[in-house]
C-alpha cells in the first residue's frame, strides 16, 4: 500500500442514495468507511433529481419484492434517522386509453397486485385525476398506499447515520485509477489516495467506467435519460395522485405547489450532467395536452437525469467474480431511492457474511436474484 494512502475496511464510490445508504449499513455495523463523492456534494445527480414516489406495484417481479422489504423502514425510520417523516400521502393511478387496457388488465389481475391495486372506471379516474382527459382513462388501476419521498431526507439520514458511526464522507475525488495489489485496493482521486481491501461500485451511470478503471467486466450498464417539467397549473392541486399511463409513456405529479410533467423517456445517454433535450421537451408538453385537459403556457423548471439498467431491468448487487473484493452495487433504474433501505441492507450482509440477512432469505431474496453473475449467464 501506498506510504500516504488513507485506509479503511471498505472504500465507497459513489454518493447517491445508493452508495450513501450502503456506506451507512457497513459503518453502523463496525466497518471503517470512506465515501468517495466526485461532485462537490452527495447526491448532486440521479437521487438529487429525482421525483421520487413509493409505488409498491412498480416494476418486475424482483423490484416488487424489493419494494415490499423496504416498505417498512420508510412507514417506521429508526428513531434518530430523521425529525420528519419520510413519506407523505399521495396514491397513484394508472391509466389506459382502450388500446392499452388489456396491458392494465393484466396488472390487475397479476397476483402480486392483488393486495396493491384496485380497479376504478372512468369516472373514478376523473374524480381521482380532475385533469384526465375522459378517453385517457377507459380504466383505471388505484394504489392507495402510495406516498411521495422526501429524497433530501432520506439521503442526508444516511449519510448522518455514516458520519455517527465514525464513516467518511469525501467529496471533490472523483476516482481517477483503481489498483489492487498485496489484496488492497487503492483508488487514485482528486483529493488523495484512498485503499481498502473492498471497494464498493455504487458510481450510477459511471459505474462500467469504474469497473474498467478496476479491471473488471462490464456488466453491460445503460444509462437512460428522463426529462422532468414543472409548470403552474393554476388550479387547485394538493390532492392529486402521480397519475401515470398503463405504458408509462407520461406522468404527472404534484411537486411543491407546481405540477411535474414527463414524458417518461428513456434515451441511452453517456455517463455525464444531464441536462434536458429541446425536443423531448416538446415532446412531454405534446402528451400531456393530448391526454389531460392541462395547457402548458410556461415552465416553471426543467430537468433531467441519468436513470441506469441492466438488460433485465434489475439491480445489480454482489462480489464480481473475476476480480477480488470488487463489490458491484448498481443498476437500480429508477427504482433506486424507493428499495434504498433493502439493497443497503443486502449488500452490507454480502460484504460482512457472504450472504444475504436472514430475513431477506425466507423472503426470497437470494444472492442469485442480483448477483453480476446472472448477467453473464445470460
Amino acid at each position: 500500500m501506498s506510504e500516504t494512502a488513507q485506509s479503511a475496511d471498505v472504500l465507497v464510490i459513489g454518493g447517491g442514495i445508493a452508495g450513501a445508504s450502503a456506506a451507512a449499513e457497513l459503518a453502523v455495523g463496525g466497518a471503517r468507511v470512506i465515501l468517495l463523492e466526485m461532485e462537490p456534494q452527495p447526491g448532486y445527480h440521479t437521487t438529487g433529481r429525482s421525483a421520487a414516489t413509493f409505488v409498491s406495484s412498480y416494476g418486475n417481479d424482483t423490484i416488487r419484492l424489493l419494494n415490499t422489504l423496504s416498505r417498512p423502514f420508510f412507514d417506521a425510520p429508526p428513531g434518530d434517522f430523521s425529525e420528519v417523516p419520510l413519506l407523505a400521502p399521495r396514491g397513484a393511478l394508472f391509466v389506459a386509453d382502450e388500446p392499452q387496457v388489456a396491458e392494465l388488465q393484466a396488472a390487475l389481475d397479476d397476483p402480486a397486485n392483488a393486495r396493491l391495486l384496485v380497479a376504478v372506471d372512468t369516472a373514478a379516474a376523473l374524480e381521482l385525476s380532475p385533469a384526465l382527459r375522459p378517453e385517457a382513462a377507459a380504466l383505471g388501476a388505484w394504489e392507495a398506499d402510495a406516498a411521495d419521498i422526501d429524497v433530501d431526507v432520506l439521503l442526508q439520514g444516511y449519510l448522518r447515520q455514516l458520519r455517527h458511526a465514525g464513516g467518511r464522507v469525501v467529496t471533490s475525488a472523483m476516482v481517477r485509477g483503481l489498483l489492487r495489489r498485496a489484496g488492497i485496493w487503492e483508488a487514485e482521486t482528486d483529493a488523495a489516495i484512498y485503499a481498502a481491501p473492498i471497494v464498493v461500485n455504487a458510481a450510477g451511470a459511471w459505474a462500467d467506467e469504474i469497473a474498467a478503471l478496476a479491471g473488471t467486466a462490464s456488466i453491460g450498464l445503460v444509462p437512460k435519460r428522463r426529462t422532468a417539467l414543472t409548470v403552474d397549473p393554476g388550479l387547485d392541486i394538493a390532492r392529486w395522485p402521480l397519475t401515470i399511463s398503463a405504458d408509462e409513456s407520461w406522468y404527472i405529479r404534484p411537486e411543491g405547489g407546481d405540477l411535474l410533467i414527463s414524458p417518461a423517456d428513456e434515451t441511452p445517454q453517456a455517463p455525464g450532467d444531464a441536462q434536458p433535450d429541446e425536443m423531448d421537451i416538446a415532446v412531454c408538453i405534446d402528451r400531456i395536452q393530448s391526454k389531460t385537459t392541462l395547457r402548458v403556457e410556461r415552465l416553471v423548471s426543467k430537468r433531467a437525469g441519468l436513470r441506469s439498467f441492466v438488460y433485465d431491468k434489475s439491480p445489480v448487487a454482489g462480489f464480481a467474480d473475476d476480480t477480488d473484493g470488487f463489490f458491484w452495487l448498481a443498476g437500480q433504474g429508477g427504482y433506486g431511492i424507493q428499495t434504498a433501505p433493502v439493497m443497503a441492507a443486502y449488500s452490507a450482509a454480502m460484504i460482512r457474511d457472504g450472504e444475504p440477512p436472514a430475513g431477506l432469505r425466507d423472503a426470497g431474496l437470494t444472492a442469485a436474484t442480483l448477483s453480476p453473475a446472472r448477467l453473464r449467464a445470460e
